[in-house]
């Protein structure tokens, strides 16, 4: 017979210093945890009227991302990489977009009592908070903690930011320009830094590298197609392009292809990302390639890990590698 008035599982959680995943399945049954755990948790469950060893909520859990933007093709490949993983394991996933101020989203959010929540992009704006339940950053540069520790999956783009530049030096190329997006966010950063250390360990000076931010009003095709254009009138001397995103690598290959620019023999260009774009084109062309289905396992990982009171690395980086194309 249930209780009448029996609290939740989530603040017994937050009273006992456990994890609601860890009280939900010590209720089921199921997970191994240490002796002492088991015993406060089972006792306090039993306090409330819980039956241990049946499944006192039928429903799955739930775990929640908040993802910047569903049209970049990277967040929607790892936001469907996480459905898989987190359905073998009995979880249900509810994405939300980030059309609103962040930390009311995140409140609102945390408020469904989800069990766990994926930060997704890199918002313009970053936040302070501290997460009411376990939290990973993927691929996102929130300051948002869990008791008071950050957990991050990121991808190496410091590295890919080197490989871009290596790619381009092997082929001779010394005067190069950087589409970048102009509200530069701190993967675009970190690209960029990659690139000019690469750069300049060669011996060649960082002022021969043209950077150039996009408009904030033009998609990235549109911006890296235009300004590509304008800076061939104007005479601005370059022999290749680094693009910090594919479709700004596309937006500059078709500007320069317009104005009669062979594209590699003239100017070489490289993307990153790996999006589809970068293979099925009509000039492929070569891009730094991320991989969102290891981004989706990692972050998979470490957030279950958090779930049944584990702490796992607070940072983890995956690696990238070259996408050979006809454009370098």
């Amino acid at each position: 017979m249930s209780h009448p008035k029996r609290r939740s599982m989530r603040a017994l959680a937050k009273e006992l210093g456990v994890s609601p995943a860890t009280v939900s399945r010590i209720a089921s049954g199921i997970g191994s945890f240490s002796e002492e755990t088991e015993e406060k948790v089972t006792q306090a469950l039993l306090r409330e009227g819980y039956r241990i060893g049946a499944d006192p909520d039928p429903s799955p859990q739930t775990v929640a991302a908040i993802v910047t933007d569903l049209s970049n093709e990277i967040y929607h490949s790892i936001l469907t990489a996480l459905g898989r993983y987190l359905k073998r394991k009995g979880f249900l996933l509810q994405i939300f977009t980030e059309n609103q101020d962040q930390r009311l989203l995140l409140r609102k959010v945390e408020a469904l009592h989800v069990s766990g929540l994926f930060l997704i992009g890199t918002p313009l704006t970053p936040v302070s908070e501290e997460a009411s339940v376990p939290a990973v950053q993927v691929l996102s540069g929130n300051a948002v903690s869990w008791q008071g520790q950050v957990y991050t999956v990121f991808s190496d783009e410091y590295v890919g930011g080197r490989l871009a530049a290596r790619c381009l030096l092997e082929k001779g190329c010394r005067l190069p320009i950087i589409l970048n997006n102009r509200h530069t966010s701190s993967a675009d950063s970190r690209r960029i830094q990659g690139f000019l250390s690469e750069w300049t360990e060669e011996g060649l000076s960082a002022a021969s590298v043209y950077l150039h931010d996009g408009e904030p009003f033009k998609s990235a095709f549109n911006s890296a197609h235009d300004i590509t254009a304008y800076l061939k009138a104007k005479g601005q001397p370059f022999d290749s392009v680094f693009a910090c995103s594919d479709w700004r690598a596309y937006g500059a290959i078709v500007a320069l292809r317009s104005l009669h620019v062979a594209v590699p023999e003239e100017v070489k260009v490289i993307g990153f990302d790996g999006e589809r774009v970068s293979r099925y084109c009509d000039l492929p062309f070569t891009t730094i390639q991320q991989n969102p289905d290891m981004i989706a396992s990692a972050a998979f990982e470490s957030l279950c890990a958090l779930m049944e009171g584990k702490y796992p690395a607070a940072s983890t980086l995956v690696p990238v590698q070259v996408q050979k194309g006809l454009t370098v």
